[in-house]
């Protein structure tokens, strides 16, 4: 906490300068102001977080205030302070941790700048520059998970159609058999999968599903495909099947 003759004599010590000179807490919360912030901010000595004064996010203010906190000398950057009748107030605004006070607090000095100025025209197109490259960042990362998802469905839908060929090109159940034994494993992403037309010794180590009519697909993996790969291979296989038996 800073005693108030301590803000006292902050103010009269800044009552010399014709620019606007906060003091701001470590929260951004406004401390004091000098009578040159007092006349041109209003506002400023009812509390109010300097996010609160000017036109900038709270978290871009927060990131000033940092900044300044791990700096000795006056550090500028760009701010647009709310004046009286709605004016905005483009400044270049110098920040510096207070060094002559215990707790840690910045002291900011307001410039108000024109728009021509070359500080605020740089800031300005680093901050497109910034805003452009997370769009593309944002975008790159879409297309690739995009990419990796129709990549993948591509891949599920070639091992299918080789499977489709097989049991369509099966002339047999034993044929049916080995199309699924050939091809089933790949569509369904198991380590092996085996079709029964009479029910199969139980094994510990696989998975065994109903294929009608009265037959048992034997999956070796260590957990179920997802339920619409399983529907649509078992769905497939049934339907050779019958057409077979």
């Amino acid at each position: 906490m800073i005693r108030e003759d301590k803000l006292a004599l902050f103010r009269r010590i800044t009552a010399l300068f014709t620019e606007p000179v906060l003091l701001v807490a470590a929260d951004a919360e406004v401390l004091a102001a000098n009578p040159s912030a007092v006349r041109l901010l209003p506002g400023v000595e009812d509390g109010k977080p300097l996010s609160g004064l000017v036109s900038e996010s709270a978290d871009d203010v927060d990131r000033c205030v940092r900044q300044w906190l791990r700096i000795g000398h006056p550090t500028p950057a760009g701010l647009t302070l709310h004046g009286f009748d709605g004016m905005r107030l483009r400044c270049r605004c110098f920040g510096a941790r207070a060094q002559w006070l215990p707790v840690p607090t910045v002291q900011m000095r307001a410039v108000r700048i024109d728009p021509g100025d070359r500080f605020v025209t740089l800031k300005d197109r680093v901050s497109a520059l910034e805003r452009e490259r997370t769009i593309r960042f944002r975008a790159t990362e879409d297309r690739n998970v995009l990419t990796t998802s129709l990549t993948a469905a591509q891949s599920r839908l070639d091992r299918l159609h080789a499977l489709i060929v097989a049991l369509a090109t099966a002339g047999t159940a034993d044929g049916v058999i080995r199309a699924v034994a050939e091809h089933a494993a790949a569509a369904l992403g198991c380590a092996e999968v085996e079709l029964h037309l009479t029910e199969p010794a139980p094994v510990p180590t696989r998975l065994h599903v109903p294929v009608p009519p009265h037959a048992t697909l034997v999956l070796t993996a260590r957990q179920l495909p997802p339920p619409e790969h399983l529907e649509s291979v078992t769905t497939l296989i049934s339907g050779a099947l019958t057409a077979r038996c």
